[in-house]
């Protein structure tokens, strides 16, 4: 009977401590950065002192502002939960030595939370053929380094600047005076 007894009181141990243990080893992205396997899905960004519905509002009048055609490049909006951007970044691939200029399709989710939002890439489309974001050892391969030359870090200088310009606009408290 104590052995039993042994037994759950060991297995309830170790199965909090592995569920708690992974718990601790997710770390929020805090750039974007091609790795391996591709380009981080996502990167969590912290607002202080803001509410969701305010992040929300913000994102959405930043969207206004930044973008040529908002009614078009926003593709889905669920009140203070989330926000689906589906634009184009002109120019943004280049192969061959900068010689061809590709622009690239990009869908981005944002998210938002108390104090902080997710600004997810969804996919990066590159003549509606090929998936940047997937795109395995993008940074590393020597030929497709050679092929696609600064592109991995264009793009995440893009995506970084934005979601840079992103939290600046939120941050901001604006006041006009006339």
């Amino acid at each position: 009977m104590k052995i039993v007894k042994l037994i759950k009181i060991a297995l309830v141990f170790l199965t909090s401590t592995f569920a708690f243990g992974q718990v601790s080893e997710i770390k929020n992205n805090e750039k974007f950065e091609y790795s391996e396997t591709g380009l981080n899905d996502f990167v969590v960004t912290e607002i202080q002192n803001k509410k969701k519905e305010d992040i929300y509002d913000k994102t959405l009048n930043w969207v206004k502002e930044t973008y040529k055609n908002p009614d078009i490049v926003l593709k889905m909006q669920i009140l203070n939960e989330k926000i689906r951007i589906d634009a184009i970044a002109t120019n943004l691939a280049s192969i061959n030595n900068n010689k061809t200029k590709f622009n690239i399709n990009y869908i981005v989710e944002i998210t938002f939370k108390d104090n902080k939002y997710k600004f997810g890439i969804v996919s990066l489309i590159v003549q509606n053929v090929k998936d940047l974001k997937t795109m395995q050892n993008f940074k590393t391969d020597k030929k497709i380094i050679k092929y696609w030359g600064n592109t991995p870090n264009d793009i995440e200088v893009y995506f970084n600047n934005l979601n840079d310009n992103l939290k600046k606009y939120i941050s901001e408290t604006k006041k006009e005076e006339w």
